[in-house]
């Protein structure tokens, strides 16, 4: 009995992906406000089909993931970690948001009904087992970039990609959305290499998205029928504080540090730190499948040479040679950047370098006098 129930649930399930939309059928994009997570800080988009007349309410969502998976974190940044697509009912999807307090947005798409025929069949081929995972990419392959592959792929002409806030370099962009939270952006700044400093060409962060498509007219008539605030939280006036998580606390932090670099045991520490930063760094770029960690200068700043100063002070024509070697580091790492947003994100660290350096320098000359 239990077998011939399953049978038949999964034959309605199959019969409720295969049959058409009616000609009611709405689909929308539903973009999600920032959370307090790290992995939510630059906010969710998914899909609703909501189809009354068939009595299908669904949102379709490429964002899925199990911290369960075996060694996650190393498949993370390794970068062949399994995302999925699902869907789930609408009011699970939202009531989901509003219990974490993250805005949600409704865009009504205007299309013919073929269009919709083409995004349903789309979308249910995506759940398909041989389909429903993919390797997740911090920019190419993300929740949001595969809503923009299924809609773009769909309708007769792209959405609009240059919008206020989507036309500098990836780095820049995804630097808005970590003003508040500055040792986040400061990691983020510091793991990330080349390939983040080029001009943007996609639309991939969700609300930049929302904005294309609420910008994007074909045929001469708007693609959003309908634009819908969901739920929007209340706004809770907080009072002014000195935030821990500033650039201003680390400044301040960068200068009490500065002052205690006059002694050889804190230098020590530092350097010791920095270079294991930098070995970190190093090996990331070998290991990681992840074109946004690739070819990253960062290894000059924390250079793996800092290791090998407090250990090499009595030899003094090899540590000579080596505190010499991490100024260059550090100068070439500033030329480097120079045009990049990097080197202001990174600035307090890079001073403290520097200081470090030159105290080390001039103590060591004046110990051998």
């Amino acid at each position: 009995m239990i077998y011939i129930l399953f049978c038949l649930l999964i034959g309605q399930l199959t019969y409720a992906n295969d049959r058409p939309l009616s000609d009611r059928a709405e689909i929308s994009v539903i973009t999600c406000g920032t959370g307090n997570q790290l992995y939510s800080l630059f906010g969710h988009i998914a899909i609703r089909i909501n189809d009354s007349f068939e009595g299908i309410d669904r949102v379709y969502n490429y964002g899925m993931f199990a911290f369960s998976e075996p060694n996650f974190y190393g498949k993370f940044v390794k970068g062949n970690l399994l995302y999925f697509a699902e869907y789930s009912t609408y009011r699970n999807f939202l009531e989901g948001y509003v219990y974490d307090g993250r805005a949600v947005y409704e865009q009504v798409l205007d299309i013919s009904d073929a269009e919709k025929q083409v995004i349903w069949t789309k979308l249910n081929k995506s759940l398909e087992e041989s389909n429903k995972y993919y390797i997740y990419k911090f920019i190419d392959q993300n929740c949001t970039t595969k809503v923009v592959d299924i809609v773009n792929s769909s309708i007769k002409s792209p959405v609009k990609v240059d919008v206020e806030g989507n036309t500098d370099t990836y780095r820049t962009i995804l630097n808005t959305y970590l003003r508040s939270r500055y040792f986040e952006m400061l990691g983020i700044n510091l793991i990330f290499g080349a390939k983040v400093d080029a001009q943007n060409t996609l639309l991939f962060l969700p609300d930049k998205f929302m904005e294309g498509l609420a910008e994007t007219k074909i045929d001469g008539k708007p693609l959003v029928s309908e634009t819908i605030t969901v739920f929007k939280p209340e706004q809770v006036e907080e009072t002014p504080s000195l935030s821990l998580n500033s650039m201003w606390f680390f400044s301040v932090a960068v200068l009490v540090l500065a002052g205690l670099m006059t002694y050889q045991g804190v230098r020590s520490v530092y350097f010791v730190i920095m270079g294991l930063l930098g070995l970190f760094f190093f090996g990331v770029g070998f290991y990681s499948l992840h074109g946004e960690l690739l070819n990253n200068n960062t290894v000059l700043l924390c250079s793996p040479v800092f290791l090998l100063l407090p250990f090499f002070r009595k030899k003094e024509k090899i540590v000579k040679g080596l505190q010499l070697l991490a100024l260059v580091c550090v100068i070439l790492y500033i030329v480097l950047n120079i045009t990049s947003e990097k080197l202001l994100v990174t600035l307090p660290l890079v001073l403290l370098t520097l200081i470090s350096i030159a105290i080390e320098m001039r103590l060591f000359k004046r110990a051998k006098r």
